[in-house]
């Protein structure tokens, strides 16, 4: 469990390197086209690693053998879509909430299908982050208007982040991490592949200046890593408390764009990062304990 939680908060916090990073690059680069090259670079570090082990054989048979691979590559590449379709056409005060549903989904599907129950701590924890994560967002709750087709695309992709995570824990936990990555980065590589020549986004390679390129490739390392962190805290916690974990990400997030794009922090936010940090060690605590009776019983 302790590994878990650590792979999570690792996955969590490159996560929220990764949109500041995100942030700097599409300034000078189509979104389309930084997806591509993101996801095309990780796809190419997953083949050569593979291939330096000896399992390339291993990426042929466990694509005939677990069919979910596809299915997980598939449902990866139409979150990022709805997700980036989303951001263009919903405020960003809904983005902000709605990007939280995946937890809400994971909760119902953990509920229903797992007959997993949450006890009062736990739920105090969970709301205690989501309440930081409101502050460290700055949302504006007057300007909250739901019912834009980017809201629904927004919260789709929610649910298949959700859904995403299930199969990956229940249908793909005797996969190794790095198979997984392997064809879920392919997968989302060869969609946004098809949208950069799509749109025309390739005009924008000789434009591109060497510093974008350097982040571009720090960008690249760190999804890589992040990719094998969040399948391993998956396959050991259970996927609600997964994205609880992942409920830090808007904290590194704000931090990190401080730094480099030199945004300021209110004492609210600096609040809110503290009620998220409260709530993740209450919540680690409390499934600690009930981890530990569970092995005593």
């Amino acid at each position: 469990m302790k590994i878990g939680m650590i792979n999570g908060i690792l996955s969590a916090a490159f996560i929220g390197i990764l949109l500041s990073l995100t942030k700097i690059c599409i300034v000078n680069l189509p979104v389309v086209f930084f997806s591509m090259v993101l996801f095309g670079g990780t796809h190419f570090i997953f083949l050569v690693v593979l291939l330096i082990r000896h399992k390339g054989g291993l990426i042929w048979a466990a694509g005939r053998r677990y069919p979910e691979l596809y299915l997980v590559g598939l449902l990866a590449s139409a979150l990022n879509l709805m997700q980036n379709w989303g951001l263009k056409l919903s405020s960003p005060a809904n983005v902000a909430i709605l990007l939280r549903g995946d937890l809400f989904f994971s909760l119902i599907i953990g509920y229903v299908i797992w007959k997993q129950k949450l006890c009062r701590l736990e739920w105090a924890g969970m709301g205690a982050m989501l309440v930081g994560v409101s502050l460290v967002l700055q949302i504006s709750w007057s300007r909250v208007n739901f019912g834009s087709m980017g809201d629904f695309l927004i919260l789709g992709g929610a649910l298949l982040l959700a859904v995403n995570a299930e199969i990956i824990k229940h249908r793909l936990g005797e996969v190794e991490g790095i198979l997984v990555a392997y064809y879920n980065s392919g997968m989302c590589f060869a969609v946004f592949l098809c949208g950069t020549a799509w749109t025309g986004a390739f005009r924008a390679l000789p434009e591109v200046n060497r510093e974008t390129w350097l982040l571009v490739l720090t960008s690249i390392f760190l999804q890589v890593v992040q990719y094998l962190a969040y399948y391993r805290s998956i396959k050991g916690l259970p996927t609600w408390l997964v994205r609880v974990v992942h409920l830090f990400t808007p904290v590194v997030a704000i931090v990190t764009s401080s730094w480099w794009l030199h945004e300021t922090i209110s004492f609210v936010q600096i609040g809110g990062m503290l009620l998220v940090g409260s709530g993740i060690a209450l919540i680690c605590r409390v499934h600690a304990q009930k981890s530990l009776a569970g092995l005593l019983t």
